[in-house]
């Protein structure tokens, strides 16, 4: 299970992630998707996404994620009267427990770096149908190279470009569709959000609390190397 401290830092997101609510957005009008689709969401969180995709598409939806955040999420999905087109299993999303070529299409909102860029995209690969499509999103730089300064002393993984994100895309058997930033302001309001709790959580009593190390290197010098692309492609066939 993730973190306490660091969920009690997201408490006031609807995704793990900076520009989700617009990603999915963008996934629901980019993506043919109906009634009679089925959706996967690899790294699905709090479920936020899958609900949205559900209620906005009619679309059934099966969240998969490593941490055992199921049962939440199917709270979140009841209360939204979506929870009879979700369903959450938990599972790597490097090696999606689903059959092959099971879904109209696959999503992951934030992400793919995390669970590893070139395996979370072949195993959305795998589980859309031919013709299917996916839709992802995730943090890229600027451009290459980065200044040691702009990256957080806590990452740990591989940032691309948003056209060497797309390369990557494309080399794991996709058609790009669509490729483009999503607004700065997004990561601003990201880390607002856990400025406001680390300063509730001070006037609480919890005094010892700081802001995660890389906020502070995103304002340093953040703002200028780190972007959010989101991304649609399609399955050949």
């Amino acid at each position: 299970m993730p973190d306490p401290d660091l969920l009690r830092l997201y408490s006031k997101h609807d995704f793990f992630t900076p520009g989700g609510a617009e990603t999915v957005d963008l996934i629901c009008r980019q993506i043919p998707l109906d009634d009679r689709s089925l959706v996967l969401d690899v790294a699905y969180g709090k479920g936020s996404g899958a609900i949205r995709i559900a209620a906005v598409t009619g679309a059934r939806v099966l969240g998969v994620d490593v941490h055992p955040v199921g049962r939440a999420a199917s709270r979140a999905a009841s209360a939204a009267g979506a929870g009879d087109r979700l369903a959450f299993v938990r599972g790597d999303g490097a090696r999606l427990p689903v059959r092959d070529g099971g879904f109209d299409a696959a999503v992951c909102v934030g992400a793919p770096s995390i669970v590893g860029t070139e395996r979370c995209l072949a195993a959305m690969r795998r589980a859309v149908r031919p013709g299917g499509m996916i839709g992802v999103s995730d943090w890229v730089w600027r451009e290459t190279p980065v200044p040691a300064e702009a990256v957080p002393p806590t990452f740990d993984g591989a940032v691309l470009t948003l056209d060497g994100y797309a390369v990557a895309i494309r080399a794991a058997g996709f058609e790009v569709v669509l490729a483009e930033h999503l607004p700065q302001a997004l990561w601003d309001r990201y880390y607002d959000l856990m400025r406001e709790v680390v300063a509730e959580m001070r006037l609480e009593g919890d005094a010892g609390v700081t802001l995660p190390e890389e906020i502070r290197v995103y304002d340093r010098i953040g703002r200028e190397w780190w972007r959010y692309g989101v991304f649609i492609a399609r399955k050949p066939g």
